[in-house]
């Protein structure tokens, strides 16, 4: 197998094992919450596109911060429900992205 295809199957495990738990906790899928995805670049104009092109396709309110070791953060966040098959596609397309920019998804955080 290739090094994304195994990526995407490793991310998507991990997501259903995290929604296994919110489930067992009583969580509500359908309610639509900010799901807060994490990326570092070493460069600056790398973030910058990266940013421009979420927010000019409006498919969630990007930014970066400047970190203390003098990389990158971004910051999206999209409002969305967590039924699995929508966050499993979210979270392989932003997987997809990070290979556009030189970039690294560090995490993906839901706000209940």
């Amino acid at each position: 197998m290739n090094d994304t295809f195994d990526l995407l199957t490793q991310t998507a495990i991990a997501d259903t094992d995290v929604l296994r738990k919110s489930d067992e906790s009583g969580d509500v899928f359908a309610a639509p919450r900010e799901v807060d995805f994490t990326f570092e670049s070493a460069e600056r104009e790398n973030a910058e596109d990266f940013v421009e092109f979420v927010n000019g396709k409006q498919y969630g309110g990007a930014n970066v911060t400047e970190l203390e070791d003098g990389g990158f953060g971004i910051t999206v966040l999209i409002t969305m429900p967590l039924t699995q098959h929508l966050i499993c596609s979210v979270c392989g397309f932003m997987l997809y992205l990070t290979g556009t920019e030189s970039l690294a998804l560090l995490d993906c955080a839901t706000q209940r």
